[in-house]
Order: C-alpha cells, then sequence, then structure tokens
C-alpha cells in the first residue's frame, strides 16, 4: 500500500525552487521512513546530507537533521538519545524562527518527554506545539493531540482521551501520515492492556483483559502490514504475550516470549525487562515448570532494580510476590508485597497529576 504521505514529499521535493527547500523535505521524508522502520535507507539519506552541509551549515537544515537523527534513534530502540537530538532540533528551530519546524519539534518533544515519565515538560512542550501550529499543520497537531490522547489515557481517564484521540485520526487522514494511525493503535492496545494489569495486580483477579484486546493488538500488527511499518516488530508480539497471560493462558503467552523477548530488548522494553520476566516467570509456575520459574523469577528481581517506570516496576514486584508466594519462599514475597504496594500507590499519584495538568492545559487552549 503506497503512503499518501511520501508521494506528497516525493511530489513538493520534485517541484521545490530552491535546493536548500527540495533537502529540507528530504531529511522531512527521512524521519517518515524511520517512523515506518526503514532505518538504513533514512539513515542513509540524513548521512548524504550531513556531509553536503557540513562545510557550509545552514540552522534551519541542521534543525531538520536533528529532527530526522532524533527519529531514527527513537523509532530503533526508543533510547534517550533521541531526546537529545530532538532537544537541538526544536533549539535550533527556535533560534532560525522558523515556527512551523518549531512546533514540530516541540510535539515530538513532547511525545518524548512522555516516554520518559517527565509529565512536567510533556505538558509545557504540547502546550508549545498546539499554540504555535497553524490549522493545516497535520503532522505537529497530530502528534501533540496522540500526546494528550495517550496521557490522558495512561491517567486511567480513557473518556477524555477519547477526543483527542479522534483528532490524531482526522490530522493523520489529513496528513496521509499512516506512520502516525499506525502509532495511534499501538499506543491505545498497550494502554488498554497497561490497564487491564493494573486491575488485575492490584485486584487480585485474573482474567480481565477481554477478547477484544487481542483482537486490538493483532489488529495492530495487522495494520503494520498493511502499510508497510516496519518498526519496532518485536513490540506487538510481547503485547499479546502480555494480554494472554492476563487471559489465563500462561502456554500461549510463553511461546511469545520465547521467541520475542531478545528481540524486543534491543528494540527498547529492556527498561520493561523485570515485569517481562516475572510475567514469564508466573505463566511457567502455572504450567508446574516450577525451577524454571524460580530462575525467571530471580531474573526478574534483579532487573526489577533497575526498572524505572513505576507500572512496570510494581507489576514486575506483583508477580513477584506471587511467584514466591507459591513456591514456598514467603519473606522474599513479603518484601515483594511491600514493594509492590509502594510503586502501585505512587503510580496513582502519577495518574492523578498528568490529568490534573492535562486539564488546565486544555482548558486553557483556544477553542
Amino acid at each position: 500500500m503506497a503512503s499518501r504521505l511520501l508521494s506528497r514529499l516525493d511530489a513538493e521535493i520534485a517541484a521545490a525552487r530552491h535546493p536548500l527547500k527540495a533537502d529540507c523535505l528530504r531529511a522531512e521524508r527521512a524521519g517518515f521512513l524511520a517512523r515506518q522502520g526503514h532505518l538504513d535507507e533514512a539513515r542513509r539519506v540524513l548521512s548524504t546530507l550531513h556531509m553536503q552541509y557540513a562545510a557550509n551549515p545552514h540552522a534551519v537544515m541542521s534543525a531538520w537533521l536533528s529532527l530526522g537523527e532524533g527519529l531514527l534513534s527513537h523509532f530503533s530502540d526508543l533510547g534517550p538519545a533521541a531526546h537529545d537530538r530532538m532537544r537541538r532540533a526544536y533549539a535550533l528551530s527556535g533560534a532560525a524562527r522558523d515556527m512551523k519546524l518549531h512546533a514540530l519539534s516541540a510535539a515530538w518533544l513532547a511525545h518524548m518527554d512522555y516516554t520518559q515519565y517527565d509529565f512536567d515538560a510533556m505538558v509545557r512542550h504540547v502546550g508549545e506545539a498546539l499554540s504555535l501550529a497553524e490549522p493545516g499543520d497535520h503532522g505537529t497537531r497530530s502528534r501533540a493531540c496522540l500526546v494528550i490522547a495517550q496521557a490522558y489515557h495512561f491517567g486511567g481517564r480513557y473518556d477524555l482521551a477519547q477526543p483527542w484521540y479522534a483528532k490524531v485520526r482526522l490530522h493523520g487522514n489529513a496528513d496521509g501520515d499512516e506512520a502516525t494511525l499506525s502509532a495511534l493503535m499501538h499506543n491505545m492496545a498497550w494502554l488498554h492492556a497497561s490497564h487491564a494489569r493494573q486491575q488485575a495486580l492490584t485486584a487480585s483477579a485474573e482474567g480481565v483483559a477481554t477478547p477484544q484486546m487481542l483482537m486490538s493488538a493483532e489488529s495492530t500488527g495487522n495494520f503494520d502490514q498493511l502499510v508497510g511499518t516496519a518498526s519496532l516488530d518485536a513490540l506487538v508480539p510481547i503485547l499479546r504475550a502480555q494480554i494472554l497471560s492476563l487471559q489465563g493462558r500462561p502456554a500461549d503467552a510463553l511461546v511469545l516470549y520465547d521467541q520475542h523477548l531478545a528481540s524486543a530488548m534491543v528494540q527498547g522494553l529492556a527498561r520493561m525487562q523485570g515485569s517481562l520476566r516475572a510475567d514469564m516467570a508466573w505463566c511457567r509456575f502455572q504450567l508446574g515448570q516450577h525451577r524454571e520459574a524460580m530462575r525467571d523469577a530471580v531474573e526478574a528481581a534483579q532487573a526489577a532494580e533497575h526498572e524505572t517506570d513505576l507500572d512496570d516496576r510494581a507489576a514486575a514486584h506483583s508477580r513477584l510476590f506471587r511467584v514466591f508466594t507459591e513456591l514456598g519462599e514467603t519473606e522474599t514475597a513479603s518484601r515483594h508485597a511491600v514493594r509492590a504496594d509502594s510503586d502501585w500507590k505512587a503510580h496513582e499519584r502519577d495518574q492523578l497529576a498528568v490529568v490534573a495538568s492535562l486539564n488546565r492545559l486544555t482548558e486553557a487552549l483556544p477553542a
């Protein structure tokens, strides 16, 4: 399926009357390729442009290159290096007074703030992006709206997220941006599963993941295949594994974990290693694989010490409490229970805080 956004960029490059304009569009095109997962091609284009402008740099071109490199880094492994490149794009575009590019950089910076749980910076940057973006700046508006939608959803307010998800679809379709529509589906599926996990592990009630959640995850993978998105391809199978575990299907979950966990670690989910391995331990225990469950539980406990996201860390400790309890390690289990309770409460405070901050922002935005 041909990308409408890619076709439009190709046409604009061909019609550009100034070489600098054409090269800025090439950098924008490379950023879109990075978002689709065509990393090698994106890297080649950005490298060529870097060499071309090394002797005579131009501020706007440098900003576009930094933005493209930020996207390339983010869609390679979700690592923190992307944040630094995006901050540079934001600073350079501001200094060059290219407000359209500055707004786009702010929107992506807000997205990366969200991934690092820096909600104060996220609200500041997404507000700036929406205040600067023109009504027809669909790329900026779709990304900014997605940040608000997923942050509301993270906060447990799917009712408030839904209108913003609708705006993402509106702007994404207007721009022909299949990568943004894919991100919309990914983020909704992950957040639905995350809330089901939170409910299951805090209410001691398995089976809260609905069949629709698994269908949503599978639809996301099917859409990616249709539009040619190849970035971070291990994430959907890992999402499906978590949902299957919540549905009480440990054998099916383990098949996916065993097949895709190594790739997922490389693609940015190393930060979730504690919670994922703890879930694997729980699955193995349910299948009677007690020795293997203990092995995974010990590895998960070590990894959880380095887990930075509160909800993932809380989930790891909750699962480990159950595994160690069932394996007769009551003292170890009680320590994980205390840690889980503390982390879940801190996560719930974050959820309330981000919703309050977003409410203040959205009330101040023009209708």
